[in-house]
C-alpha cells in the first residue's frame, strides 16, 4: 500500500511447512497455491497471518528489489489470506517493526 507521501507499506507474511502452534493463526495452502509458487508439491503449507513484519520498501535496510519477478498466489487464495490478516492488522498484535 502506498501512502499519500509514495511510500510503500509492506507486511510481509511468512510460509512456513510447520503446522501453525497454539494460539497462531494461520491458512492452509492448497497444493496448487504451493505448486504456483514453487515449493515442493508433496509438502503441506500454512501462511501464518497472526504474526508479521512491518515494513517500509523505500527506507528498507532488509528488503531489496527482486532479482526477477516473484511468483503470486493466485487472486482467491489471497483473498482468504487478506480476510484473515485483517483482524490482526487492525489490532497491531504480532506486527514486528522493521523500520
Amino acid at each position: 500500500m502506498r501512502d499519500p507521501s509514495g511510500l510503500t507499506h509492506l507486511a510481509p507474511l511468512l510460509i512456513s511447512s510447520t503446522p501453525p502452534s497454539e494460539g497462531q493463526t494461520a491458512v492452509e495452502m492448497p497444493q496448487l497455491e504451493i505448486r504456483r509458487i514453487g515449493l515442493r508439491e508433496h509438502k503441506r503449507a500454512w501462511v501464518t497471518v497472526s504474526e508479521y513484519n512491518y515494513d517500509c520498501l523505500e527506507r528498507s535496510f532488509v528488503l531489496e528489489p527482486p532479482r526477477k519477478p516473484p511468483k503470486k498466489l493466485s487472486p482467491q487464495f489471497f483473498k482468504i489470506v487478506l480476510k484473515a490478516l485483517r483482524s490482526v492488522l487492525a489490532t497491531a498484535v504480532g506486527r514486528v517493526d522493521r523500520v
